[in-house]
């Protein structure tokens, strides 16, 4: 029975883990937040929210650098092929 709880109880963070939606910061200091579903990995499009102008976005990851607390995500915007970083809460 123990087994069992065990089991569940993993599966449960395994299905949790991806609703969490991911904070951060652009590059000019703007609240950005990666949308919850995305697999955020090199070559991978996701979609993220910027504050500073309140719509959803959809970019490329191009690199993912891990420093401190800190992760730097480096990515294109599919729309307009504009190059940034965001820098998210390392969690």
């Amino acid at each position: 029975m123990k087994r069992l709880a065990l089991a569940a109880a993993v599966l449960a963070l395994f299905i949790a883990g991806p609703v969490f939606a991911w904070d951060g910061t652009d590059e000019n200091g703007n609240s950005v937040t990666i949308e919850s579903g995305n697999l955020v990995r090199v070559g991978q499009s996701i979609t993220y929210h910027n504050d500073a102008d309140a719509n959803d976005h959809e970019a490329t990851i191009d690199a993912i650098n891990t420093s401190g607390g800190e992760v730097e995500i480096e990515l294109t915007d599919d729309d307009t092929g504009y190059s940034h970083t965001l820098t998210m809460e390392n969690t």
